[in-house]
């Protein structure tokens, strides 16, 4: 889902649901997915949907290099991202117009500890579990797709450091 007509669509009809935090922070999609929920419970849908989310992902061994490996991609890809919704909004074929002008002012005014704030999982192992196990909780998350590289600029040896302790230090404790 990627606008806020779309959240309560899906859930009126009934499908799970797949959320990014490029385009929203986590405050936004928690307020879209009781939208979401809402319209899934007065269509008469049983249980809640299912709602997966993507998010950056960077696990380093130390909390500095987990915040200063990857910072300079993270920067230019958001700050990529503000410039695309800018000169998108009133495109033809593009939709919900001001809420795009409202994203690129956001993002190109973020700093990288907002991005750590409201958008990325980023630290050491133990720091990335706890974000994300309070992700899972506070969202009620059936799932989650880590974006191991945002921007593509992370060299490739700290990019494969990175997803092997996330496979062999976090993800083991996510699971239910």
């Amino acid at each position: 889902a990627t606008t806020r007509e779309t959240f309560p669509q899906i859930g009126a009809m009934g499908y799970p649901i797949f959320v990014g935090l490029r385009g929203f922070d986590v405050p936004q999609v928690d307020a879209r997915l009781h939208v979401y929920r809402q319209a899934w419970r007065e269509a008469g849908h049983a249980g809640q949907g299912d709602v997966f989310l993507r998010i950056p992902v960077y696990v380093a061994a130390t909390p500095e290099r987990a915040y200063a490996e990857p910072q300079a991609s993270t920067m230019r890809s958001y700050q990529r991202l503000a410039a695309q919704f800018a000169w998108t909004a009133g495109a033809a074929g593009t939709t919900a117009d001001e809420e795009r002008r409202e994203r690129a002012e956001r993002l190109a005014h973020v700093s990288y500890d907002d991005l750590l704030r409201d958008r990325l999982a980023y630290g050491s192992p133990d720091m990335v579990v706890k974000k994300l196990q309070h992700l899972q909780e506070s969202l009620g998350l059936a799932g989650i797709v880590i974006e191991p590289n945002v921007g593509g600029g992370i060299p490739q040896p700290l990019v494969l450091q990175s997803v092997r302790l996330f496979a062999q230090e976090v993800a083991p404790q996510l699971r239910p």
